[in-house]
């Protein structure tokens, strides 16, 4: 059966977490709004405490190249065993697993294997603490993938606040795209894993660049796809006081880009440059 639409969580719950897991309550709102579409669902798990039982039995594992480690997936019913025992009550289709055996953030990499594991031409990117606070989320990004290939969600901030049109944010959530034009960028950018930060800022990157000199996309920002972004700022602890000056030398390197936060020199952060606004229509 065709998928409609893969939906890869990026995931990462530490025991030592004050909050509740959130991913329960952001599975909880996609299966609310599944209606009869077939929807894949696949965790892209960056090394939580309680997952780690999956090393010891696990579907598949895959080596990656020039690294010691290996990635686990769970799947058919050595997941649903996996998710019973977790009393997650919903079926999903894969958890893709990476031990963090080094203390870094690898949401890039867990998610670029994700999608090789995904088995729609239509992606959608969450976090694991932004569930859908929008009406008919997943039916109106199936429409809107008939006209775009890249299309950026909103997100309302644990202040309150809804992030706008004019707003210079980067988002590695709440964000879709086709299969094609991600393979096409080569993905979530793995290098920033010796920083624990840039992720966002390097997939916008690369997204607004081939979307200027291919001249075959079309992307838009809608509130028709909105999450609320309940519990940020876990994968920070992994960084270093450093990072700043070390990651912005990377990014002028890489992209000759002097400073990736500003506007002046990332123009991926100017929206009005590239994604159509939705949000009036």
């Amino acid at each position: 059966m065709k998928v409609d639409l893969t939906i890869i969580i990026a995931h990462y719950f530490s025991e030592n977490s004050q909050h509740l897991n959130p991913l329960f309550k952001t599975i909880d709102t996609i299966f609310e709004q599944k209606n009869n579409y077939n929807i894949e669902v696949i965790i892209a798990d960056d090394g939580s405490d309680y997952s780690s039982k999956i090393v010891n039995n696990y579907s598949k594992k895959i080596e990656i190249k020039d690294d010691p480690r290996d990635i686990f997936i769970a799947e058919e019913d050595i997941l649903r065993n996996f998710l019973k025992n977790q009393n997650i009550k919903h079926s999903l289709n894969k958890w893709v697993y990476l031990p963090k055996t080094i203390q870094c953030m690898s949401k890039a990499r867990v998610a670029n294997y994700a999608v090789q594991e995904s088995n729609s031409d239509k992606i959608l990117f969450l976090d694991d603490d932004n569930y859908f606070i929008s009406k008919n989320s997943i039916e109106s990004l199936i429409e809107l993938f008939k006209e775009y290939n890249i299309i950026v969600g909103q997100i309302k901030d644990n202040n309150g606040r809804v992030r706008e049109y004019s707003s210079n944010r980067v988002q590695g959530t709440t964000i879709a795209i086709s299969k094609k034009v991600f393979m096409n960028v080569n993905g979530f950018g793995e290098w920033t894993e010796q920083y624990s930060c840039g992720v966002d800022s390097d997939f916008w990157i690369k997204l607004y660049s081939y979307f200027k000199s291919s001249g075959k996309i079309n992307a838009c920002f809608t509130n028709k796809i909105s999450t609320f972004d309940s519990c940020s700022k876990r994968w920070g602890k992994f960084t270093s006081i450093f990072r700043n000056y070390k990651i912005k030398k990377e990014f002028y390197r890489r992209y000759n880009c002097k400073n990736y936060k500003s506007k002046k020199y990332n123009l991926s952060r100017q929206k009005q440059l590239w994604l159509k606004n939705l949000v009036n229509d």
